[in-house]
């Protein structure tokens, strides 16, 4: 249940905010978190913050006004004071276009399925546990360790003047990252886990793909690959990231309405991507820190968006649908995608070595670095290659390859150039560990397969 202070402290600010003749909407999100940062071998960091956050929008007509603060819960005077600054801010806005919709929330609706205080609340000795056991015997003289460890809780409840009904979620999630660097050599390695619950940090996985990749980058020869076509097979950050960049250039109904997305309206219904591409987003999608109602206490739905590479609509939060006249799809909160995997048995990168030898030379990029946007339109998207990056030759040799860049059009990475998805699954991080805290990951096959992916820079060295 979400914990009664919250609630109380909202209640009692709508009451206020009723008494002031203010029409609102009322935020508090509180977040705990705890952050570990290594450098060079040692714990170069290490913080603990418990923060509770503010945010009132007054409402009146086609105007709004937003005021936020960081405060107390006890200090009942800034809570009030936060009423009062976005009721006067509200008299200098300017009005919109339209006029958005003042959220009336129906009933009560509280999710914490997946909370797990044993995982918000883990212990420096449990976190130093966890990385000495994934690095157990592989730091030496040139290579040390670097990378993070997050991990910590997110409250958030909302309600508006409308009614005392609240919608409110928790979640406990951690996002590492473990990286391996040859002071030497100047490579580096990583390693990832996303977890909602205790039991998803496996170190023992952590530790298995580390040593893989330590041993073939100490053992295996380093080349400059030559520019030009590759077939590649992308791990799940990098999967993660075309993803990313596909779901909000390619769905987002604002960039749609804009001009500044891949597709036209005229596109739902149409084939734009590979009949082996399905991009689900809902509650379903566990992993990806699903939430079974919107802001507005609406329930959401399940829905393949990519349907077999089929456009099927565009996602529009309550503020586009007011200002564009569409209907809301219930994508005011943090979505849940899923890309849905394929039929491929192989699952990790030690498979590709076999694969390799029966398909031809394999490029293996887990993890895309330096990405940005050439032409969110043309969705062509740019990259470099980092992180454990593997060459398998078909004569059954690996080879360690230097960094190279792609820029590749997503309609061809998700389309003409997409092979092959793996059957196994990976949850990929994508959680801000600078800003609020607000889980967020995505669902992804563990290898995609992609032919003729052009290698248009090669570095000559680490």
């Amino acid at each position: 249940m979400t914990r009664p202070d919250l609630k109380a402290a909202l209640l009692a600010l709508r009451e206020y905010a009723l008494q002031q003749g203010v029409k609102a909407h009322l935020s508090l999100h509180r977040e705990d978190s705890h952050l570990v940062r290594l450098a060079n071998g040692n714990v170069s960091l290490n913080t603990t913050e418990h923060i509770t956050s503010l945010e009132v929008t007054a409402f009146d007509g086609p105007r709004s006004a937003t005021s936020q603060r960081i405060l107390d819960l006890s200090d009942t005077q800034a809570l009030k004071a936060t009423v009062d600054q976005a009721q006067a801010m509200l008299a200098h806005a300017s009005p919109l276009s339209y006029t958005p919709t003042f959220p009336v929330i129906e009933k009560d609706s509280h999710h914490s399925a997946r909370y797990d205080e044993a995982l918000a609340y883990l212990s420096n000795e449990d976190i130093l546990a966890y990385i000495q056991q994934s690095v157990s015997g592989l730091e030496d003289g040139d290579v040390t360790l670097g990378g993070s460890f997050s991990v910590g809780s997110t409250e958030e409840i909302t309600l508006s003047t409308a009614t005392p009904h609240a919608v409110s979620h928790r979640f406990s999630d951690a996002q590492v990252t473990l990286v391996l660097a040859s002071e030497q050599d100047k490579w580096e390695i990583n390693a990832e886990q996303s977890a909602e619950v205790l039991s998803d940090l496996k170190p023992q996985a952590m530790h298995a793909r580390l040593a893989y990749l330590k041993d073939k980058y100490t053992t295996c020869s380093a080349v400059r690959l030559p520019l030009g076509p590759q077939r590649v097979v992308f791990g799940p950050a990098a999967i993660a990231e075309y993803l990313g960049f596909l779901t909000r250039f390619g769905l987002s109904g604002w960039f749609m309405k804009q001009g500044r997305g891949i597709h036209k309206a005229r596109d739902v219904g149409k084939q734009v991507l590979s009949p082996l591409v399905t991009v689900t987003e809902g509650p379903d999608n566990q992993g990806a820190f699903p939430l079974p109602t919107d802001r507005y206490g609406r329930a959401r739905q399940q829905q393949a968006w990519y349907d077999a590479g089929v456009l099927t609509g565009f996602q529009y939060d309550q503020d586009t649908a007011d200002e564009f006249g569409e209907q809301p799809t219930g994508h005011d909160l943090g979505p849940s995608f899923a890309l849905l995997p394929g039929d491929r048995p192989h699952t990790d990168m030690a498979d590709l070595q076999t694969l390799a030898r029966e398909e031809g030379d394999l490029l293996y990029v887990p993890y895309l670095h330096y990405t940005g946007v050439v032409s969110a339109t043309q969705g062509l998207i740019t990259g470099t290659s980092r992180f454990g990056a593997l060459l398998f030759k078909q004569d059954g040799s690996i080879q360690v390859p230097y960094n190279v860049r792609f820029t590749e059009k997503l309609a061809d990475i998700f389309g003409t150039k997409l092979q092959w998805l793996s059957r196994g699954q990976s949850v990929y991080n994508l959680s801000d560990t600078y800003g609020q805290r607000n889980p967020r990951a995505l669902l992804v096959p563990s290898l995609m397969c992609c032919d003729g992916v052009k290698v248009e820079i090669s570095n000559s060295s680490y």
